[in-house]
């Protein structure tokens, strides 16, 4: 089975995204995969800029959590809303704050290049928007979910990162809702 780090990063606790978080869950442990809930909602990120000097640097104590859930876990679910063709400051900042050199990456000291030290590791993004998902492919070509499996996780070496967006929020009905919920429960039995 496996281990999967569930993180929800909608900043409040009652919202879609965390009863999406929540049946995921819900099916993964039906499947016997082990998993671990993090909600932005508790987690006390704050926006300042990190410190790269590696070891002179003292994290938080939620940064070095988040960082052994990485550590420990086999793939990664993110369950978040787009606001402004992006995503909540707060889970910008733990990307900021978590994803450090020396941990999720480390640079070559001669050249270009980098070392993804997170490899080995899958990914799945729950996407929540306002933007119809055919907008957002179509007409406006992914630029949020190519960043996030480029620039942001697969740049740390987690691959492959797959995606499911799920809109019109503000327009959706219960059933609608009800259709989302069980989709990722079956995402979380799949262990996907």
């Amino acid at each position: 089975m496996t281990r999967i780090l569930l993180l929800t990063g909608h900043p409040r606790a009652a919202s879609l995204c965390a009863g999406l978080a929540e049946r995921y869950a819900a099916g993964a442990r039906a499947a016997g995969h082990e998993v671990r809930l993090r909600s932005l909602a508790e987690i006390p990120a704050d926006l300042a800029v990190p410190d790269y000097q590696g070891a002179a640097c003292l994290l938080p104590a939620w940064v070095t959590d988040l960082q052994a859930d990485l550590t420990w876990c086999e793939h990664w679910v993110i369950v978040a809303p787009m606001w402004w063709g992006g995503l909540p400051a707060g889970l910008e900042a733990i990307f900021d704050r978590v994803l450090l050199p020396g941990f999720a990456f480390r640079y070559h000291r001669e050249g270009m290049g980098w070392d993804r030290l997170l490899a080995g590791r899958s990914a799945r993004v729950i996407l929540t928007m306002d933007t119809p998902p055919f907008v957002l492919r179509w007409l406006w070509g992914r630029p949020i979910l190519r960043r996030l499996k480029t620039q942001v996780l697969g740049f740390c070496g987690v691959t492959p990162v797959r995606f499911t967006t799920l809109g019109v929020v503000r327009k959706s009905t219960p059933e609608k809702r009800a259709a989302w919920l069980a989709e990722a429960e079956a995402l979380g039995r799949a262990g996907a």
